[in-house]
C-alpha cells in the first residue's frame, strides 16, 4: 500500500515524497483472511483452466512478504524523489566509544553518499553529538531512494522541541549525516549535496543558510498554527490528508472514475508521510502544542530552508555580530576624530554598551558585557595604528596605484606624448559599447555587501579581460556597469569588429562565470550589451586637476540606450546598424546579425534600425540559422501588417530556438494586432519607454 500511495503521488507530480516511517526490516509475514482462503478455494477447484490456474498461481504468490517488499522496492525506485529516515543513537559522554556503521551495508552506504560533508569543521562542542548505533531501512529500499536522513530531534530542559540537528558526526568528525528535512529541501531547491559547507557555525544550503547553536544544533523556525479553544485544542499550519483518501484515488483513477482528491492535489508540492492514528503517532510537544504531531518538525524546517527564514539566537552568531557592530562604530569614531575626543568618545560608548547589555539581560537577550568592552578598546588602538601607518604610506601607495585606473593603451599615449594629458578632445568615429548586470541592484539588497564586493570584482575583472583582448579602452566602471571604446586613443580599422568579439567574449564569460558560481553555491548573473558606432568627442575631460579620458556626444548616449532595450526584447547583445555594416564591411559575414525592430530610442525623434549580435557564423548550428531565417521573414510581414502569417513565422521560430524572447515577443504583439489592428499610417516602429 506505500508502494501504490508512492506510486499515485508521484504520477500526480509530487515534488518530493518523504517518509517520517522507519523501515528497517522487511516483511515477515502476510495477514491471510477468511475471504482470500474462501477465493483461493473456489480458484482450485477449477485449477485445470489455464486461465484459472495463473490467477490462482498470481495471487499464491501475492502472498509471499518479500512480493510486497519488492512492489515497495520498485515504486520508489520508479519514483526518483523518495526519501527515507534512519534514528542514530547519541550520547552525552565524551568518553562514550563511537563508531561510525559497517561500511558494507548497502543503506549505510547511501545515508553516506547522500552527503558528501566530509572533512568540514564541527561544532566545537560535538562530544554532544557522538553516535553510537543507528537504525536504517532495509538495503533494497535505501538503494531504491532518492536519499536518507535521520530524524533525530532534542528537546528542551522543559520537554519542548525547539532545536533540531541539521548533521549529526561520528567522533572522527570525517562523515556527516544530514537530517530527512536538510535532504529534502536541498534536493527542491536543486542544491547538491555535496556543495553543502559550514562556515562560521552556519550551514549553507545554497542561499539558505541554518545558523548553528554551539552544540550544533538549530532552532526550528515554526512557520504557525493556532490553538482554537480553551483546552488546548492544536489547529495546525499545513494541510493533513488521510491515507485511505490518496488509496481510494488511486483505485478510482485506475477504474477511469473521478478520484477523491482533484488530479494535480499533490503536483509540485512536498508530501511528508507519517502515521496519525491515536497511539501511533510521534506526539510531541512544540511552542504552539504539547501534542503537536511529530512530522510538524520536518515540516517546518522544510519550509525555513525553501523560505530562507532561519532563526538567528542569540548565541555565538549574534554575539559576534553585536560585538563586530559596536567595534565597527567605534573604528568610525576613532578614524574620524583626533586622539583626544576620539579617546572621550570611545571610552563613553564602551560605557553606555557595556551597561545597555546588562540591562537587557532583564528582557531575555544574552549579550557579553567583557568581550564586546574588549574589542571596542581593541579596535580604537587598533585604528590609531593604522590611521600612523596608512598616513606615512599614502603617498607613496596613490602614484603607484595611479596607473590602475587607466588602460595600458591609454598610459602608453600619454607617455609616448605627455600634452595629451591637456584637456580637451577630438572627433573620430568610434564605438562604443555598454553592459550591465540584469537585476543587480535587487541582488545587492539580498546579498552581503562584503559579498557582492568580491562577487563583482570578480566579474569586472573578466569584462576587462574581454575587453584588453580585443584591443578596447576600459573608459569607466560605473557600480556594475561597464563602459569601453575603440578605435580610441589608438587607430583601429575595424574597431566595430572588435566590440563585437567583445561583446561574445564578455556573454561567454559570463556564462563560465555563471557555471562556476552556480557549484559554489552563489548568485547567478546574466548580462546586457548595446554598442553602436559612430562620430564622438573623445580626450580628457574635467578640471586642470582632475579629468578623466572619455567619450562624449550624441552617439555615446545611442550606445547606452541599447543596452536597456535588451529588456523590452529578451535579448543579450543590441548592436545599431552602423555597427553592423561597419563590422561586416572589415569582416563579411563573420558575425550573424538579427533585424530586431525599429526602435525610437528614449530622448531621440527618429527611428534607428537596431540589430541582435546572435553570434559567430562559423560556430553556429543549422537551426539556429533556420530560426534566424524564420524570424527576418515574420518581420517583414508584421511590418506589412500580415499579423497572423508573421504570428506563424514566429511561432515556428520559437519552436526552433526555444527560449527565444524577441520571437515570442513578435507572437504576442501579433496576437494583440489581430484583435485590435493598429491606426492607418502604422509602420512597426517601437518606442522606448525607459532607459
Amino acid at each position: 500500500m506505500h508502494g501504490e500511495v508512492v506510486e499515485y503521488l508521484a504520477s500526480d507530480g509530487a515534488a518530493a515524497i518523504g517518509f517520517d516511517i522507519l523501515f528497517a526490516e522487511h516483511s515477515l509475514r502476510q495477514e491471510v483472511d477468511s475471504s482470500l482462503i474462501t477465493g483461493l478455494k473456489a480458484l482450485a477447484k477449477n485449477a485445470d483452466v489455464r486461465e484459472i490456474r495463473e490467477e490462482l498461481l498470481l495471487r499464491l504468490d501475492m502472498l509471499s512478504p518479500a512480493v510486497h517488499d519488492t512492489l515497495f522496492v520498485s515504486a520508489v525506485k520508479r519514483a526518483g524523489n523518495v526519501f527515507l529516515p534512519s534514528v542514530f543513537s547519541v550520547s552525552e559522554h565524551d568518553s562514550a566509544e563511537a563508531s561510525p556503521p559497517p561500511a558494507d551495508e548497502a543503506s549505510v552506504q547511501k545515508a553516506r553518499s547522500a552527503l558528501a560533508v566530509s572533512a568540514v569543521p564541527v561544532p566545537r562542542n560535538r562530544h554532544h553529538l557522538l553516535l553510537l548505533n543507528v537504525t536504517l531501512p532495509f538495503s533494497d529500499l535505501a538503494e531504491a531512494s532518492r536519499g536518507i536522513g535521520h530524524i533525530n530531534a532534542i528537546p528542551d530542559t522543559d520537554g519542548t522541541y525547539r532545536r533540531f540537528l541539521p548533521l549529526l558526526w561520528f567522533r572522527d568528525g570525517a562523515t556527516a549525516y544530514p537530517s530527512l528535512s536538510l535532504v529534502i529541501a536541498a534536493y527542491v531547491k536543486g542544491v547538491p549535496l555535496s556543495s553543502i559547507r559550514i562556515q562560521d557555525d552556519v550551514i549553507r544550503i545554497g542561499d539558505a543558510v541554518i545558523p548553528l547553536l554551539p552544540d550544533g544544533s538549530a532552532m526550528i523556525p515554526y512557520q504557525g498554527g493556532t490553538v482554537t479553544d480553551g483546552k488546548g485544542t492544536y489547529a495546525p499550519f499545513y494541510r493533513y490528508i488521510p491515507y485511505d483518501a490518496v488509496i481510494a484515488s488511486r483505485d478510482l483513477a485506475q477504474e477511469g472514475r473521478q478520484p477523491v482528491l482533484p488530479p494535480g492535489t499533490f503536483k509540485g508540492r512536498i508530501v511528508l508521510i507519517s502515521a496519525s492514528a491515536a497511539g501511533l503517532s510521534d506526539l510531541r510537544a512544540s511552542p504552539f502544542s504539547p501534542v503537536a504531531p511529530g512530522v510538524e518538525i520536518h515540516a517546518n524546517v522544510i519550509d525555513s530552508l525553501l523560505s530562507n527564514k532561519c532563526l538567528r539566537s542569540v548565541g555565538e552568531w549574534g554575539e559576534g555580530g553585536d560585538i563586530l557592530f559596536f567595534s565597527l562604530v567605534v573604528g568610525i569614531l576613532a578614524a574620524g576624530s583626533n586622539p583626544f575626543s576620539g579617546f572621550v568618545l570611545a571610552l563613553a560608548l564602551t560605557g553606555s554598551v557595556a551597561g545597555l547589555h546588562w540591562k537587557l539581560f532583564d528582557y531575555g537577550w544574552i549579550l557579553s558585557v567583557v568581550k564586546v568592552s574588549v574589542s571596542m578598546t581593541g579596535t580604537y588602538l587598533g585604528v590609531l595604528l593604522v590611521k600612523y601607518v596608512h598616513e606615512n604610506r599614502e603617498k607613496r601607495h596613490i602614484r603607484s596605484a595611479f596607473g590602475h585606473y587607466l588602460a595600458p593603451p591609454v598610459l602608453e599615449a600619454v607617455l609616448r606624448s605627455p600634452d595629451t594629458l591637456a584637456l580637451g578632445g577630438e572627433r573620430r568615429c568610434i564605438t562604443v559599447l555598454f553592459s550591465d548586470i540584469e537585476g543587480f541592484t535587487s541582488l545587492s539588497e539580498r546579498v552581503a555587501p562584503e559579498e557582492i564586493s568580491a562577487l563583482l570584482n570578480e566579474y569586472l575583472g573578466r569584462m576587462m579581460h574581454c575587453i584588453k583582448k580585443t584591443g578596447g579602452t576600459l573608459d569607466k566602471f560605473i557600480g556594475d556597469a561597464v563602459m569601453a571604446e575603440w578605435n580610441a586613443p589608438v587607430f583601429q580599422e575595424d574597431h566595430a569588429a572588435r566590440a563585437c568579439e567583445a561583446a561574445l567574449l564578455m556573454v561567454e564569460e559570463v556564462e563560465e562565470l555563471r557555471t562556476k558560481w552556480e557549484r559554489e553555491g552563489k548568485p547567478a548573473l546574466h548580462i546586457r550589451i548595446g554598442i553602436n558606432t559612430g562620430e564622438m568627442v573623445v580626450g580628457n575631460m574635467g578640471s586642470k586637476d582632475i579629468f578623466d579620458y572619455t567619450v562624449i556626444g550624441t552617439e555615446v548616449n545611442t550606445s547606452a540606450r541599447l543596452e536597456p532595450l535588451n529588456k523590452d526584447f529578451g535579448t543579450r547583445i543590441l548592436v545599431s546598424d552602423s555597427t553592423r555594416r561597419e563590422a561586416d564591411a572589415c569582416q563579411p559575414g563573420e558575425y550573424v546579425f538579427r533585424l530586431l525592430a525599429k526602435v525610437v530610442l528614449k530622448g531621440r525623434t527618429s527611428p534607428l534600425e537596431v540589430f541582435e549580435l546572435s553570434g559567430r557564423r562559423a560556430t553556429m548550428g543549422e537551426e539556429h540559422l533556420e530560426a534566424i531565417g524564420l524570424f527576418h521573414e515574420g518581420l517583414c510581414l508584421f511590418f506589412a501588417s500580415h499579423f497572423t502569417d508573421a504570428k506563424e513565422r514566429f511561432r515556428k521560430a520559437a519552436e526552433k530556438l526555444p527560449g527565444d524572447g524577441p520571437s515570442k515577443t513578435y507572437a504576442a504583439l501579433c496576437e494583440g494586432y489581430e484583435n485590435n489592428l493598429p491606426p492607418p499610417g502604422w509602420e512597426g516602429i517601437y518606442t522606448q519607454t525607459s532607459k
